[in-house]
């Protein structure tokens, strides 16, 4: 009868930790295929008129841990003020499969104005 009962706590165990891994396996799948990875756009600046944006670390850390072959960020800043382009590439952009999202983030600039920059990011894989 012990025995059983043992059986049965590995059974259950082993079940509950490979329903927790396909989850999470399953997750990063989803998370991959369905987004782009917009976090590395949080160190965009505007200093003295101009877009920095030291972004590299994070694109080449993006492209490791997602599976992609390279990575292209444009960002265009033209409000009336501030005029201003920046395009940063990494990894090799040679695959025909290719993923890409636009659209408008706000950044402070350093004169304390709010500034819209315009941001196209595209993805080999």
């Amino acid at each position: 009868m012990e025995s059983m009962v043992a059986v049965a706590v590995v059974v259950i165990s082993l079940t509950a930790f490979l329903s927790f891994l396909a989850f999470s396996v399953s997750h990063d799948t989803e998370e991959k295929e369905n987004e782009l990875p917009l976090y590395i756009l949080d160190d965009v600046r505007i200093a003295n008129g101009d877009i920095e944006a030291d972004i590299e670390d994070k694109m080449n850390t993006a492209i490791e841990r997602y599976g992609y072959t390279g990575m292209r960020v444009t960002l265009t800043a033209d409000d009336g003020t501030i005029c201003s382009a920046v395009t940063l590439n990494a990894g090799h952009q040679d695959s025909d499969v290719i993923r890409s999202r636009t659209g408008t983030i706000i950044i402070a600039a350093d004169n304390g104005r709010s500034v819209p920059v315009n941001y196209a990011m595209a993805v080999w894989s």
